[in-house]
């Protein structure tokens, strides 16, 4: 006797392009990993950032907290209590740390055009 079974297959898109052309390409640190055959980009199917395990949603809210002016401590009770994830001082500055040093590098030749009329609100 055979039991009918229905497999649940969820479809991938590249989280790039959109397209449908996705195959599996192994596993990194326990998480599924794609490739797309139309824009030739490896990608996870979270919103994780590469060699990273946890969200980026959490690194994004721990960056505001702290450019906001809270302390580790802080962002750390906060990502317990909202999420459930308590990362240690180190984690959340080392979050800091590489981040702040990515988006200066990003804008370093960014300058803004001003011009030279100031006005007064009150």
């Amino acid at each position: 006797m055979v039991d009918n079974m229905v497999d649940i297959v969820t479809k991938v898109t590249c989280k790039y392009c959109g397209s449908e052309g996705v195959v599996k390409f192994g596993t990194y640190k326990g998480v599924q990993r794609y490739f797309c055959k139309a824009c030739n980009r490896k990608f996870k199917a979270d919103d994780s950032l590469f060699h990273m395990k946890v969200s980026a949603d959490y690194i994004s809210m721990a960056l505001s907290m702290y450019y906001s002016g809270s302390s580790i401590s802080d962002i750390r009770n906060h990502l317990k209590q909202e999420y459930g994830y308590y990362p240690s001082k180190h984690v959340v500055f080392e979050w800091v740390d590489n981040y702040t040093s990515l988006a200066s590098k990003q804008f370093q030749d960014v300058h803004p055009k001003v011009g030279d009329t100031w006005s007064e609100y009150f």
